[in-house]
């Protein structure tokens, strides 16, 4: 009984690398067994790993790319808030906004083909210390590029102002 536990004591106070040299002989099942354990755990890795990039795809392409409604959003509305006649039309501290139900609001776009190049519409609303208004805007991409086809402001008044900030048509 005393040299039982003298075995297991010394087992325990070996170093990884005692247990990796002194490693005892397994079974051929034992190994079959690891081999097994070793090969999901791969395959799971692999597949996490392809699930992963292609979530940093859809992020890029939703949020990050040019011509992403996101991104046409936030330049379009950095444009109005910097325009005088837009600062004029709707007051100080312009902000823009997303109509829709529950929290994950997304920018109303269209996305689409013509002649050859991507365009993408957004519409959205903004809001100033005076009035209320709508902003429309396209960005197409030509030539690897992506430039401004227009940008609207359009007040919501009974009698509608418009402010045109660029217009490429």
């Amino acid at each position: 009984m005393a040299s039982a536990s003298n075995k297991e004591m010394v087992k325990q106070s070996q170093s990884i690398l005692e247990k990796v040299i002194l490693k005892e002989s397994q079974t051929t099942m034992q190994r079959v067994k690891e081999k097994a354990t070793n090969a999901y755990l791969y395959i799971v890795y692999v597949v996490s790993m392809i699930v992963m990039g292609g979530m940093a795809y859809l992020l890029y392409e939703e949020i990050l790319a040019p011509g992403a409604p996101q991104t046409v959003f936030s330049k379009a509305l950095s444009l109005i808030r910097k325009d005088p006649n837009c600062l004029r039309l709707l007051g100080d501290s312009i902000m823009g906004y997303v109509e829709g139900p529950g929290r994950m609001k997304q920018v109303e776009h269209h996305i689409y083909k013509k002649d050859g190049n991507d365009r993408t519409r957004v519409i959205f609303n903004v809001k100033g210390t005076r009035r209320e208004g709508i902003a429309t805007c396209e960005m197409e991409k030509s030539d690897g590029m992506w430039k401004w086809r227009f940008l609207i402001v359009l007040s919501t008044d009974l009698v509608p102002e418009c402010v045109v900030l660029i217009d490429n048509r």
